[in-house]
This record gives structure tokens, C-alpha cells and sequence, in this order.
């Protein structure tokens, strides 16, 4: 114990939720992904994962070493245009 408290507990607490992510489409093909977030993420949120959003659509319990396990839909990419001028 350390100042009262049992080791690994205390004010030295993990600080970002994992999450395993699922994305859902219209047209049935599926992607699925892990993030880490500073903050937990709620239905209609919307993040950034590799240069595209996505927004939060559903969250369900996390499993072994996740917080949670997000259903999620892709809104955009955020990169590069892929139109190269002439």
C-alpha cells in the first residue's frame, strides 16, 4: 500500500477508454477497428479515426480488455482530395 491506497489504484488510473469499433454500412460491408479516446465516447458522437469520421451510433458492453464496443458509421474521409490537378 502506498499513502493508503493499494498499489495500482489511486491517482495513477488508466486516463483513456478503449474501444473495439464496428462500422455498419448500408451496403453491408463491415469494418471493424480498435480506438483509444482521452474520454468516453456517446451515442451521436462523432470522431476521427486515420484521416475519416465517423459517428457513434450504438454502444454495447466491452469485453476483455475494452470499455466498450461501438457500432458506428463512416461519414467521411478528411484527407487528401484523391482528384490531382492537371
Amino acid at each position: 500500500m502506498v499513502g493508503g491506497e493499494p498499489e495500482g489504484r489511486g491517482r495513477y488510473r488508466r486516463t483513456t477508454m478503449l474501444y473495439d469499433v464496428l462500422v455498419v454500412s448500408k451496403g453491408g460491408g463491415e469494418k471493424r477497428f480498435t480506438t483509444e479516446r482521452d474520454a468516453p465516447l456517446s451515442v451521436g458522437d462523432i470522431f476521427e479515426q486515420d484521416s475519416e469520421s465517423y459517428r457513434v451510433l450504438a454502444i454495447q458492453p466491452g469485453h476483455g480488455p475494452f470499455d466498450g464496443v461501438l457500432e458506428a458509421e463512416w461519414l467521411a474521409s478528411s484527407g487528401p482530395s484523391e482528384f490531382a490537378p492537371p
